[in-house]
């Protein structure tokens, strides 16, 4: 495989940096150099995605899909841990794809984050990760529970004035309606994948913004809605799904998560975070990567 010398430098320099002088080992010459290259592999293959990212390199290993203003983008950032830092902004309506080197347990991936919106770069960022990439191990499909951010001021007055979409249930059902849709393209695309003899492992479905139907009641209907098992309308279309390429080719789970709080609002309506503290949003995050272990 060809590494180019700035993987070498970092590499390189992750090594030297893990050698002591004063150690017996060193009398052992050149073989200490595949005990440390051994020995922390899981770090310089960390590093090397992280080039790959950098450079934008073809492969995709995790996609993560999902209708404009679910927090796409913010799910990469919080896995990313770029969130926590004080300069990190909440990001505006992402059209191009996103790459980054994302941990997931022990081990790193190459993530690619395809655009909700209809462009040209999602459709090539869709044709790398189900046509192209041999290396695709999970799709990650986010949703929001219709809590959906229309970020455009002209879109939003239309949807109140013109469509009657003028209470936050009103628009949440119609957000509901529009991710239905949206899933049977995504599972057709998985569908395609597998009929063209490429695997898909895994599908995880995150629940994102879970901090604002925190309740126990809401967030049991939101749990039975978007469970394979659930009877919902969203549930149908998992089984569809299982029903045409069977439970042991594709695994699929559901999980909540709460990736950056904020208050919910439509038409002088307001749903505010009801999370609490951070306690609880790291108990669901932990369960996220700990589903994604189970899943793999």
């Amino acid at each position: 495989m060809y590494m180019p010398c700035c993987a070498f430098c970092v590499v390189g320099f992750y090594i030297c940096l893990t050698m002591e002088i004063s150690d017996w080992a060193d009398f052992a010459g050149p073989l200490k150099y595949p005990y440390h290259a051994y020995k922390h592999r899981k770090t310089l293959q960390k590093y090397w995605k992280w080039i790959l990212a950098t450079l934008d390199k073809t492969g995709t290993e995790v996609v993560i899909l999902g209708r404009p203003g679910v927090g796409k983008s913010v799910l990469a950032a919080y896995l990313y841990n770029e969130t926590n830092n004080l300069s990190w902004e909440l990001p505006q309506t992402s059209t191009e794809v996103e790459v980054k080197a994302i941990t997931f347990g022990d081990w790193t991936n190459l993530v690619r984050v395809i655009p909700g919106q209809t462009t040209q770069e999602r459709l090539q960022g869709l044709s790398e990760a189900f046509e192209k990439s041999k290396s695709l191990e999970g799709v990650i499909y986010v949703v929001d529970f219709g809590y959906t951010d229309i970020r455009s001021p002209v879109v939003k007055q239309d949807a109140i004035e013109n469509r009657g979409l003028d209470s936050i249930d009103k628009i949440r059902r119609f957000n509901l309606l529009a991710e239905l849709e949206d899933f049977k393209k995504v599972s057709f695309l998985i569908e395609k994948s597998v009929a063209n003899g490429k695997q898909v492992p895994w599908l995880l479905i995150v629940v994102n913004k879970a901090d604002l139907f925190f309740e126990s009641t809401e967030l049991l209907e939101a749990e039975t809605y978007y469970h394979p098992e659930g009877g919902s309308q969203f549930s149908q279309l998992i089984e569809n799904l299982y029903k045409k390429l069977g439970s042991q080719r594709l695994k699929i789970a559901s999980v909540p998560l709460s990736c950056y709080q904020k208050p919910f609002h439509w038409n002088k309506e307001e749903v505010m975070s009801k999370i609490g503290d951070d306690d609880q949003k790291k108990k669901m995050l932990t369960h996220f990567f700990n589903k994604i272990s189970q899943l793999r």
